[in-house]
């Protein structure tokens, strides 16, 4: 996370995931990713897609434009959000580690 804390803002940065009838808040800023469970905010982005597609972009198979091209996901958020939540996925991703 700490690679990531230059980008991330101060406040919250509301996040839903919806897929398949599910739906999962995160709050991003500075002080980490947590899971909330309600928020009464403007400022939320919503990112929608199956099941599949959202592991794939958490677990940086596919980059977020890539699924957004491919009409794989949805988004609601400016484009300069979009911007940073591509940074911060790519950022987070996991390395394989080549022994």
């Amino acid at each position: 996370m700490n690679m990531l804390t230059p980008i991330l803002p101060s406040d919250c940065l509301y996040i839903q995931l919806q897929w398949e009838g599910k739906k999962v808040l995160l709050c991003v800023s500075k002080e980490g990713i947590r899971r909330i469970e309600e928020v009464h905010a403007e400022r939320m982005i919503t990112i929608r897609g199956s099941a599949q597609a959202i592991m794939s972009l958490l677990k940086g198979s596919l980059k977020l434009q890539q699924q957004l091209r491919l009409n794989e996901l949805s988004i609601t958020a400016s484009f300069r959000h979009i911007l940073l939540l591509e940074s911060i996925f790519f950022l987070a991703k996991p390395y394989d580690l080549v022994h």
